[in-house]
């Protein structure tokens, strides 16, 4: 069976001024996107700030994507591991509203349940390393060749600035 849980518990870290919290988690799915094997892993690190903020950094999150080569149609699977350490922070919006629903580093707590919904922040995460161009192994190194040639053309050391200065002088004159 898949899991979907985003949901961690935080009424103990709510409730014990200066308590932190370390929460690490393996094979998990997202129900918007799909991952490959070995699925989503990570380490996400908790600290209280007050009894209706909470800091979350994610410390690690790993996972695969397969995606359609724009060129060729082959399909192929991209491997990330990253380390964002980015604060994020989850607050009670009845002390601090959030007025815009597009959610970026803040997050709503459900006061209610004492719990936090990972799964917005993680689908950010996961959508944003998307690559606009999707290459194939294949091309995407012929697209470096194609860049650095491109870059030793017009290299500033390739560049005679006396013939660009001629030039200059004539269309003064």
């Amino acid at each position: 069976m898949k899991d979907y849980a985003w949901k961690i518990k935080i009424a103990d870290l709510l409730n014990n001024p200066g308590n932190t919290d370390k929460v690490e988690f393996n094979r998990k799915f997202l129900k918007e996107i799909e991952i490959e094997e070995p699925w989503l892993k990570g380490k996400i690190f908790l600290q209280w700030i007050n009894q209706d903020e909470i800091i979350l950094k994610i410390k690690e999150l790993e996972f695969k994507l397969k995606y359609k080569c724009d060129i060729c149609g082959q399909e192929y699977e991209k491997g990330y591991k990253l380390q964002p350490n980015e604060e994020i922070k989850f607050v009670n919006e009845e002390k601090y509203p959030i007025n815009e629903k597009i959610y970026d580093t803040t997050f709503p707590i459900d006061m209610k349940n004492k719990v936090i919904d990972l799964t917005p922040l993680i689908e950010i995460i996961v959508k944003n390393e998307e690559p606009v161009v999707k290459n194939c192994w294949k091309h995407s190194s012929q697209e470096d060749t194609d860049i650095q040639k491109n870059q030793d053309i017009f290299n500033e050391n390739n560049i005679r600035f006396w013939d660009l200065l001629k030039i200059k002088k004539n269309v003064k004159n």
